[in-house]
This record gives structure tokens, sequence and C-alpha cells, in this order.
């Protein structure tokens, strides 16, 4: 089976402790931050030897669905950037 580029092909769970911050590029409003809720392998290209080269992306939560930052990019152009970061949990 062939997939196509961008194609999520598997998701493996993540720690509570990871968010995605959003750059939605307007300094007036602050920073939009997600929680991460699993590591998505992502299909980036097709060989010509018939295989296929993969990476791995944060798959989070934003508007109630789950997005990889290149699925957000391309259904909200307004989201300039990301970045990964460890949440910051005070334990017991």
């Amino acid at each position: 089976m062939e997939f196509a580029t961008g194609s999520v092909v598997s998701v493996a769970p993540c720690a509570p402790d990871w968010v995605i911050a959003l750059d939605c590029g307007d300094e007036t409003v602050p920073e939009v931050i997600r929680p991460i809720i699993g590591w998505a392998t992502v299909v980036d290209a097709h060989l010509t030897d018939g295989t296929a080269t993969t990476s791995i992306h944060p798959a989070f939560l934003h508007l109630d669905m789950v997005w990889t930052p290149a699925e957000l990019r391309e259904h909200a152009p307004e989201v300039r950037g990301f970045e990964i970061r460890a949440r910051e949990i005070t334990r017991a």
C-alpha cells in the first residue's frame, strides 16, 4: 500500500509533560498553548525504489481536533510557527 505524502501512518501516545506553543503572528495576542497527545509518524516523500521516508511530528489537540503542524498550517495559514515545550509541572 502506498501512503500519500503527509499521511499519518502511526501514532504513539505521549507523556502528559509536553505542549506545543502556536505563534499566530499577532504580538498583541498571547501564544496559544495546546497539549501534545502523541507522536505521529508522517510520510515525507516517496523514493524511486518504492520506499518512503518518514519523520516524527507532534500530534496535538486544537479546536476539538487532532492536528500535526503541517496539517494545521494547511488549514490555518495565520499560524506562523510552532515550538515544542516541556510543560511546567509541579510534582508532589
